[in-house]
């Protein structure tokens, strides 16, 4: 089983404009989270089984979230970026491995669901971006 080292690889491209270009903001993502598989289930009991049965319903869109520093630069910050996201769809990349041919990436049209930014005295500020998958995840290599 291979292991790799996340912080060093790890490649997130966003676009905020539909048929737009995808926006590398690696830099501002300190952390990302939900991107995964779940199923909801139907319960199949029947009068006669003596233990619950299940069986697959449909796949659970996932809820993402990214956070970071915040920035606001221009076109390619996160506030740039998310502060006009919440409501509606974007495009979301994620290179687990990096760029290179052959990594996995995962593409998912997410909707901006919160865009939140916090800070303390003598810290950093930092924001958060909930995100809410709209369709299923495509895996693909590079």
């Amino acid at each position: 089983m291979a292991v790799y080292r996340v912080g060093g690889n790890t490649v997130v491209r966003v676009d905020a404009s539909a048929g737009g270009t995808l926006v590398a903001i690696t830099a501002y993502v300190k952390t990302i989270e939900g991107f995964g598989r779940s199923y909801l289930f139907l319960d199949d009991t029947h009068f006669d089984d003596a233990v619950e049965r299940i069986i697959p319903g449909i796949e659970e869109s996932q809820e993402v979230t990214l956070r970071g520093a915040f920035d606001d630069t221009g076109t390619t910050g996160p506030d740039a970026i998310f502060n006009t996201a919440v409501g509606t769809l974007l495009t979301l990349e994620f290179n687990p491995r990096g760029t290179a041919s052959g990594a996995r990436k995962f593409t998912s049209e997410v909707m901006g669901l919160e865009y939140t930014i916090s800070g303390e005295v003598k810290g950093q500020v930092a924001y958060d971006v909930r995100l809410k998958g709209d369709g299923a995840v495509t895996v693909a290599t590079n």
